[in-house]
């Protein structure tokens, strides 16, 4: 219990350190950024937001197949996975890290389907396909655009992060590969057959092509949508981000997001300043962070009262 303590205190302790060091970075420039702020376009900010929502659905829409799949329940329904993705972004806000909400998503979905593993193994298949289709959209790119328009370290960065993408999709689906790394389990030995089991139900995703197939489809689409949300939210405040500069930064500011942290903050900020300051200037950058952060609040808000008022979040779900 300690030692749970000490880590949600340690990422609270990350957050409001790299916020003040933000705060200070930005002395003198206060003013500026919230004159921006007062000057934010709330029709087209209202634009940004809806392109929010309509990523989450189709992002919901993703969950929802790997689910049908996974657990066999036909019977699930759009509303049902909607609700588990959008509770996911209400309770990034009280656990750890950007992925706190898929621990709080799976435990859901196991009282729903009664299925511990399968719903373990269903959260973690639509996380991994969305953050592999975030980064290889972001390197694919990368590959048709001349190499003075990007930064040499964010450039960097995307490198790295692909080959640790392609290392982890390569652990997902090759057995023989995964094996070199099974000394590793005694690092989580009370846990080690429960993961070996998940491990196996993940690997024969595998074999269902098709499966895959849609699902990286609309994993394609629900990441144009936030992307377009971001540009939007840039451009409600008078801020002209292109489309390239938006998808080869944004995987970045992502994955930086999903380090110990309290959902990010600090960390996605000082990665929006970081990346686009170069582009808009860092008192602007920073203001978009600000905006960027409401966005988040609204979809966490929503989140919220669909888990106060959804009765699937507590009894369990019928024809499971």
């Amino acid at each position: 219990m300690k030692r749970v303590l000490a880590s949600v205190y340690f990422r609270i302790f990350i957050s409001i350190a790299l916020i003040f060091i933000l705060l200070y970075i930005m002395r003198g420039k206060y003013s500026a950024i919230v004159s921006a702020l007062k000057g934010t376009d709330l029709r087209v900010f209202g634009i940004a937001l809806a392109l929010f929502f309509a990523a989450i659905m189709l992002a919901s829409c993703r969950l929802l197949f790997i689910i049908r799949e996974q657990s066999g329940v036909a019977l699930f329904k759009f509303r049902e996975a909607f609700s588990l993705t959008i509770i996911g972004y209400f309770f990034n806000n009280f656990l750890p890290t950007a992925i706190g909400g898929d621990v709080a998503k799976a435990y859901y979905l196991s009282k729903m389907t009664s299925d511990n593993i399968g719903s373990i193994t269903s959260i973690f298949m639509d996380r991994l396909i969305g953050l592999a289709t975030m980064i290889f959209m972001a390197s694919a790119a990368l590959l048709f655009i001349q190499s003075s328009i990007i930064d040499p370290s964010v450039r960097i960065m995307l490198y790295v992060i692909t080959l640790i993408a392609i290392v982890a999709v390569v652990f997902m689906a090759n057995k023989n590969f995964a094996r070199k790394f099974s000394w590793l389990l005694f690092l989580v030995k009370p846990f080690k057959d429960k993961l070996k089991e998940a491990y196996n139900a993940a690997n024969n995703y595998k074999n269902n092509k098709k499966l895959l197939a849609k699902t990286l489809v609309i994993s394609v689409a629900s990441q144009l949508f936030f992307y377009a949300s971001f540009g939007m939210a840039a451009s409600s405040m008078g801020y002209r981000i292109s489309a390239i500069d938006i998808l080869l930064r944004m995987p970045v500011v992502g994955m930086m997001s999903l380090l110990p942290s309290l959902n990010g903050l600090g960390l996605r900020e000082g990665a929006t300043v970081l990346l686009f300051g170069p582009l808009i200037g860092q008192d602007n950058a920073f203001a978009v962070s600000i905006l960027w952060i409401v966005v988040l609040l609204v979809a966490s808000l929503a989140g919220g009262l669909i888990y106060a008022f959804s009765p699937q979040f507590r009894v369990k779900f019928k024809g499971s």
